[in-house]
């Protein structure tokens, strides 16, 4: 976007009149002097209205001395790589004219460039809804998406703009980034160990491992394999999950796991949820499970969100369990929840807190979890990519329980994308 300006000069004229001259007739002194008073009255109020709308056009059209001075300094200051000058000197300048689109880009522009991306995106959000046919805010916009790691909301801006600048080479040379950063075919494989140190001294432990796929924009799917040893038995237990995106801000997600012969874990678990975005920063989620254990079977169901606020994830959990064990015909009911509060950095890298309250396990669904305590959690999780397609994963428990005992949970995932 260029960012020359000039200074207007308006320069008023006196028109030669076009009425005939009146002709003079001798009149008493004291009549011309009324006269001419009510002349000056009619002209007052004729010229005064237009003078008021005149007048502050004219300051309007007119840049403030101070403005023109400290946008000809941020220009020079942008022009020599002064990032950080340059952008006090643009926010200066806005602050004197709030309504200056193009200083408000610059401001945007170099918050961008000076590393500040969450207040620079929002910036352009804003240029953009005011001028929806900008170009440079909206291809700005696509690439403080991409730098946030925000791939798919910079696809979205950089195919409106292919749609209207088809052959532009900068547009262009972007979405080709975008596809060598983000294959339309992309695999996800991880192993995870996990372990339990419980009440009395008796510990679990296990791994898992999954190898996950997202082949389009509407399609994921992901295939999952435990091996687990607790209570002294060695149980395993494999299945998947499948997503299907209905719409651009809805998907329907379903469950399956088997576990022949298993004691501790359930023989079966089935799961439906749903998951709907709400603007940018709002997820919805709402899930229901059954577990179908060797003596019970519980039935889970509850609802959930998460919310982004810039570098910061908010997320709350509630669950409604109710247990019906072999022989009875009464059922145990159980309520949980759990809030956690995380903080972004960089383009996938996350740490959060999080306590809870209820028997929700942190590893593996478990026999002796149902129906049988009350706990409170706390806990934290660690979540770093050493490079762009690999990445670890480290999450640590400690859970007070109603019986008397406590339970540390803990595990190490790794990671590794193509």
């Amino acid at each position: 976007m260029a960012a020359s300006w000039a200074l207007a000069l308006h320069r008023m004229g006196s028109r030669p009149s076009t009425e005939p001259r009146r002709e003079e007739r001798p009149t008493a002194p004291w009549t011309v002097r009324h006269t001419r008073f009510r002349t000056v009255l009619v002209t007052l109020a004729v010229l005064l209205p237009a003078l008021a709308i005149v007048a502050p056009t004219a300051a309007a059209q007119t840049p403030a001395p101070q403005a023109t001075e400290l946008r000809r300094q941020a220009e020079r200051l942008r022009q020599e790589q002064r990032l950080p000058e340059a952008l006090a000197a643009y926010q200066a300048v806005v602050a004197l004219e709030p309504e200056s689109f193009e200083d408000r880009f610059w401001v945007a522009k170099l918050e961008s460039w000076t590393g500040r991306l969450q207040a620079a995106e929002s910036a352009f959000v804003r240029l953009v809804a005011e001028r929806p046919d900008d170009y440079d805010s909206r291809i700005a916009l696509a690439d403080v998406r991409r730098w946030r790691g925000e791939t798919a909301a910079a696809r979205e801006v950089l195919e409106d703009l292919r749609r209207t600048h088809p052959d532009d080479p900068e547009v262009l040379q972007r979405v080709d980034a975008l596809h060598r950063a983000a294959p339309p075919a992309h695999w996800e494989a991880d192993l995870e160990y996990f372990g339990e140190r419980l009440a009395g001294g008796s510990a679990a432990k296990g791994a898992t491992l999954s190898l996950g796929a997202t082949p389009g924009e509407r399609l994921r799917w992901r295939a999952t394999a435990t091996l687990q040893d607790k209570f002294g038995r060695t149980e395993s237990r494999a299945g998947g999950e499948l997503g299907l995106r209905l719409t651009r801000s809805f998907e329907v997600a379903a469950s399956a796991f088997l576990a022949p012969g298993a004691e501790v874990l359930p023989l079966q678990t089935y799961g439906l949820g749903l998951s709907r975005k709400v603007g940018r920063h709002l997820v919805l989620h709402t899930d229901y499970a059954f577990l179908d254990y060797r003596d019970a079977q519980v039935h889970q169901a509850g609802p959930a969100l998460e919310l982004y606020a810039g570098r910061w994830l908010f997320t709350g959990r509630y669950r409604y369990a109710a247990t019906r064990f072999a022989g009875t015909a009464v059922s145990v009911d159980e309520h949980g929840g759990s809030l956690a509060v995380g903080l972004l950095y960089g383009p996938s890298n996350l740490v959060r807190i999080f306590a809870a309250a209820g028997g929700e396990s942190f590893t593996q669904p478990s026999r002796d979890l149902i129906g049988r305590f009350d706990a409170h959690t706390v806990g934290v999780a660690w979540r770093h990519f050493l490079a762009p397609s690999f990445g670890v994963e480290a999450l640590y428990a400690h859970q007070y329980r109603s019986d008397g005992g406590d339970q540390d949970s803990y595990s190490l995932r790794v990671l590794r994308r193509w």
